[in-house]
């Protein structure tokens, strides 16, 4: 068994629901990810390395929910990157496999795609709710 097996229809599914995100807002190169570092869906726009969008994102949230936990900060639901010229926003739960990444260069709506991100987070997870992850063969 692969670490993560979708039906077409779904992959096509999150496929639109991530280029419906990004054609709403200036969010770019979006993209659903396991925990353990798969990604499982993209948009077109994604066209950073896939290292960049799935180990390197897996270890930071693996790391800040250990920090929010041990702060007593209550379970972790968003990290953000601020970089000189822009800004990744990784948004997960304690309760989920997957961890949803995009990217912005706009400071002015971050409020507004830390609500957009959640809720589009909310919507991918259901629709996964039911798929089974096996063991990353690496």
């Amino acid at each position: 068994m692969s670490e993560i097996d979708l039906d077409k229809d779904l992959q096509i599914d999150l496929h639109r629901m991530l280029e419906a995100l990004e054609s709403s807002t200036d969010l770019e190169g979006t993209a659903l990810v396991t925990k353990t570092g798969l990604r499982i869906a993209s948009s077109t726009h994604a066209r950073t390395d896939v290292d960049q969008h799935s180990a390197s994102p897996a270890t930071l949230v693996s790391l800040a929910s250990k920090v929010s936990e041990g702060l007593r900060y209550g379970k972790l639901s968003q990290i953000v990157i601020t970089g000189e010229d822009g800004y990744t926003i990784i948004t997960t739960s304690d309760d989920s496999k997957f961890m949803l990444l995009s990217h912005s260069k706009r400071i002015s709506k971050l409020g507004y795609y830390f609500h957009r991100l959640s809720k589009y987070y909310t919507k991918l997870t259901e629709l996964l709710s039911n798929i089974a992850i096996g063991e990353a063969n690496y």
